[in-house]
């Protein structure tokens, strides 16, 4: 079982701590990155926090954000390691320097983990991982959730 441990900030947030670099691991920075479910991307850095990476830049793609509205980003291919385990995929660079590092859902895909939260901690488990957590009482034998109960009247 590999299990990685992050933390929540004061306000909630899921953290943890990452090693970002793109053409040479030389150019590798750490950094503390907000684990973000509403975030569909691998990762997303400030510009300035970016350059120093070597990031080769790949695109532009563009975000819809909760209120709906679009933003339009450049896209750099980098690398995150996390506890000694890396992956690679497509860094959003993102204009605001007042931004910190997200970590976003494709992040947690390509790393096959599953994010559980605690009281005080957060943990990466990985994905094969979940067979071992037991079924609740609303789940059949099989692991799928059961239609609830139709009202009878």
């Amino acid at each position: 079982m590999a299990i990685k441990i992050g933390y929540l900030d004061s306000r909630g947030h899921p953290y943890i701590r990452i090693r970002v670099w793109g053409l040479s691991e030389q150019f590798a920075q750490e950094f503390e990155a907000m684990i973000d479910t509403g975030f569909s991307g691998y990762l997303s850095l400030p510009l300035v926090k970016a350059f120093p990476l070597g990031l080769t830049l790949a695109g532009t793609t563009s975000y819809e954000l909760a209120d709906g509205s679009k933003s339009p980003k450049l896209l750099a291919y980098g690398c995150v390691d996390h506890e000694g385990e890396v992956t690679a995929g497509l860094i959003a660079l993102e204009a605001n320097a007042n931004c910190g590092p997200l970590l976003g859902v494709e992040f947690l895909r390509q790393c096959k983990k599953m994010l559980v939260v605690g009281k005080n901690n957060v943990w990466l488990m990985d994905d094969d991982e979940i067979g071992s957590i037991p079924p609740t009482p609303d789940e059949d034998a099989s692991g799928g959730a059961q239609a609830p109960p139709t009202p009878q009247g």
